[in-house]
């Protein structure tokens, strides 16, 4: 008497061979978008930073030196204006991004 072992056909064929491209791509798009925010939430959505808000504050000049005049404005965080023209104590419309110490705009208050 004699066994012969014949393995499964289906034993030999991988787990995503029987489904179709489309799903596929939807699949594999599907795990690029979790693998994304996975990353994102890992890190705490540094994505999130890339968007910041402009505000616009008024500012006054408190101190000059070598011609860079440094304001505070109300969020009590001091800012650099390099090759500033005016003078300690002036008040400026300063405009920043939310979290950034770079001024982009500023000029002086009538």
């Amino acid at each position: 008497m004699t066994v012969s072992y014949e393995p499964d056909a289906d034993a030999n064929t991988r787990i995503f061979s029987n489904m179709a491209g489309k799903k596929m791509a939807l699949l594999v798009v599907i795990i690029i978008i979790g693998v994304f925010f996975g990353v994102q939430a890992l890190f705490g959505f540094p994505i999130k930073d890339l968007i910041r808000s402009d505000i616009t504050d008024q500012a006054k000049v408190v101190t000059k030196s070598e011609g860079t005049c440094v304001v505070i404005g109300s969020d009590q965080h001091p800012r650099a204006i390099p090759d500033c023209q005016y003078k300690i104590g002036d008040t400026l419309i300063i405009t920043y991004k939310q979290g950034m110490a770079a001024v982009e705009k500023y000029q002086l208050k009538n």
